[in-house]
């Protein structure tokens, strides 16, 4: 028996151009897969930042919800950002004109909540993952914990010590 015939199957099977094709689309799909399925950072070094977050517009209700201690999760990829250590807030105004003069004035029951977030992160030549998800000044992001849902905007980013 011959390996190729005199109709180019392999074996007398299947065509040969027909497996090269489908040996292409295996190893193409196989790639596919393990690009989604790996995640920044996970083999790398780990350092801990201090995340700063301001949330601005909210109600003391969200802010009775995020405590100092609790975890802080991504939105989006649903994974560990990192702990509650500094939890403030201050009365949230917004300009308004006024009399043709624009004035900061004070909204009633709506605060800026200030959260401060240790975070393990990965601290890349071009970027700072945490979460799964590059962190940036001035950027807003959504984040939960167990019981809200919230954006929160990034103002400052303060990395510490490496760790393994």
């Amino acid at each position: 028996m011959k390996v190729i015939d005199k109709k180019g199957r392999l074996f007398g099977i299947i065509n040969v151009i027909d497996l090269m094709v489908f040996l292409v689309l295996v190893f193409l799909i196989l790639g596919v897969v393990y690009r989604m399925m790996s995640k920044p950072g996970r083999l790398k070094e780990t350092t801990k930042a201090y995340i700063t977050y301001e949330v601005p517009n909210i109600k003391m209700t969200t802010i009775s919800n995020l405590k100092k201690g609790d975890l802080l999760y991504t939105y989006d990829k649903d994974e560990l950002l990192g702990t509650i250590v500094e939890s403030t807030y201050e009365p949230y105004s917004e300009l308004l004109e006024r009399e043709g003069e624009w004035v900061n004035a004070v909204v009633p029951e709506k605060y800026t909540l200030t959260l401060v977030v240790k975070a393990d992160v990965v601290d890349n030549p071009d970027s700072i993952i945490g979460g799964g998800e590059e962190i940036r000044a001035d950027v807003q992001y959504r984040l939960k914990n167990k019981k809200i849902a919230f954006f929160a905007t990034v103002t400052e980013v303060e990395l510490l010590e490496q760790t393994r």
